[in-house]
């Protein structure tokens, strides 16, 4: 089994240092507790088992996460919604969609949504292209895309 060294010690005359990683039998685990730790491996776990998510801004604007997340994107708007150039910071710096090469096709999905807004579900040009940001994550990058909230 894999281990992590967390407390010096010697093993068959070699010195282990704390932060290696050695491999070593299971029977000799129980006597080296206090010296390593066990490294997780995928099959430690059962196959629907996903670490807890968080996610918090740091006092200077860096984002944090731990976990496994399905919609970075709204957990950073969620995170931001005050402070729209940080927030197209963050999007632009941790999900692709919102940087080169990607950008230029999350504009046009962007264009395509709110053209069903339009068309389909009836809603006035401004209004659709908001919603339409809105659904995408895209209005901390109003100015860029030329957008502006309806009147309401």
């Amino acid at each position: 089994m894999k281990c992590n060294v967390i407390k010096q010690f010697s093993r068959k005359g070699v010195s282990q240092l704390p932060g290696t990683v050695i491999e070593i039998p299971e029977d000799i685990f129980p006597k080296l507790s206090g010296y390593v730790q066990p490294i997780a491996t995928a099959d430690t776990y059962p196959s629907d088992w996903r670490p807890e998510f968080k996610v918090w801004l740091t006092p200077e604007g860096d984002l944090r996460s731990t976990g496994v997340c399905d919609d970075l994107a709204g957990e950073i708007v969620r995170l931001t919604a005050d402070d729209m150039e940080l927030q197209a910071k963050l999007l632009r710096l941790h999900d692709g969609r919102y940087s080169p090469p990607y950008w230029i096709n999350t504009i046009r999905q962007w264009r395509e949504r709110a053209r069903v807004l339009f068309e389909v579900e009836g809603l006035g040009l401004h209004e659709a292209n908001w919603q339409a940001a809105g659904e995408m994550h895209l209005r901390a990058f109003a100015d860029e895309l030329m957008l502006k909230e309806p009147p309401k």
